[in-house]
């Protein structure tokens, strides 16, 4: 009997402990799929502030960017949320603007100035003429009294030679140039003969179009170049012989080239297709700096350009006057042999149209 009532007792015990423990989850399964925590950006109340009141500008300023900052972070926890940053906005963009910067002005460019040549009718123009032998040519400077054989740097040493005036004129839409080099002192024993140089041609929106050029040396050396635009041939004439080029636009001739710089800045144009009654050759020149010349009418600034090559040795330097319409005040030339030819400004007579 005590062996039934123990069973009894035992099953009792085991469906309590059955009932009790069903209401108990063990599943670790469950635990892996509990959901990501969400957070909503709920927009803070934007404080309301009155401007109107007496306030510093410092106080007004602060709160207002304070209020913008607030306006903005919203809009970029909006945008994080929905999965869209993009560029900013334009409206966005001014958002960020400072609040002391105003709209920008108009700004006023200065109309350029009339070209120097348009005002022109008649320029006269004196240089004095220098030359140095160079380096290649015995001189009393290279004799050496005590025997030594050292080579010193040779210096530049420029003696005056003779006398240049130019003469440029304007009438009726045509201009007309004359060139006359004369020796002076011993250097006229060796050149008796004076070196004549003539440009003639029209002028148009393009400064000096040459139509005839002339290169003379006494009377046995005579060079002529004939500009034919229509055609665009370039016809010279030298030493009995006939030759004909291609014409470049904007070509000049060594004469009128000096004085097309009147009508165009040096600096925007520096190739220029120039002939010497020889040849037809495109001459580069190059910006070398700006510098103070002292002349008997003053210190004068000057532009500094050259046209050279450093695998040829000849070179030509022109200091032009951006006070005097660009017109060159000095030029030199250094042939070939090394040798350098000055001609330094001394005299400007120029004549205005009214």
């Amino acid at each position: 009997m005590k062996r039934y009532i123990l069973l009894f007792t035992i099953l009792v015990s085991t469906v309590i402990h059955i009932i009790f423990l069903s209401n108990i989850n063990f599943s670790f399964h469950a635990s892996k799929e509990n959901k990501l925590m969400v957070v909503e950006f709920v927009p803070l109340p934007v404080k309301k502030v009155d401007l109107s009141k007496e306030t510093s500008d410092e106080q007004r300023i602060s709160l207002q960017q304070e209020t913008k900052k607030l306006i903005q972070k919203h809009k970029l926890n909006n945008k994080k949320e929905a999965g869209i940053l993009d560029r900013p906005t334009i409206s966005d963009l001014t958002e960020n603007l400072c609040l002391l910067c105003g709209p920008v002005g108009e700004i006023e460019i200065k109309a350029e100035p009339d070209s120097y040549g348009e005002k022109i009718k008649s320029l006269l123009l004196q240089y004095k003429v220098s030359y140095d032998l160079g380096p290649n040519k015995g001189t009393l400077r290279d004799v050496n009294p005590f025997g030594s054989n050292q080579k010193k740097e040779y210096q530049q040493d420029f003696n005056e030679v003779g006398s240049l005036v130019i003469t440029y004129e304007v009438a009726d839409g045509q201009y007309s140039i004359e060139y006359n080099a004369s020796a002076t002192g011993i250097a006229s024993v060796i050149y008796s003969k004076p070196l004549i140089q003539k440009s003639t041609g029209n002028i148009n929106e393009d400064g000096l179009s040459p139509s005839y050029y002339l290169y003379q040396y006494g009377k046995e050396r005579i060079n002529e170049a004939f500009f034919n635009w229509k055609e665009k041939k370039l016809h010279i004439k030298k030493s009995g012989t006939d030759q004909t080029y291609f014409l470049l636009p904007g070509s000049q001739d060594q004469l009128s080239f000096m004085f097309q710089f009147m009508f165009l800045n040096p600096l925007d144009k520096m190739q220029i297709p120039i002939t010497n009654a020889k040849w037809l050759k495109i001459y580069n020149y190059h910006y070398v700096d700006e510098e103070i010349l002292y002349t008997q009418a003053g210190e004068v600034k000057a532009l500094h350009i050259a046209k050279f090559d450093y695998e040829d040795p000849e070179r030509i330097d022109l200091w032009l006057s951006e006070k005097y319409g660009y017109l060159p005040i000095k030029i030199s030339i250094t042939q070939d042999d090394l040798s350098t030819i000055v001609q330094e400004i001394i005299t400007l007579k120029a004549i205005k149209n009214e």
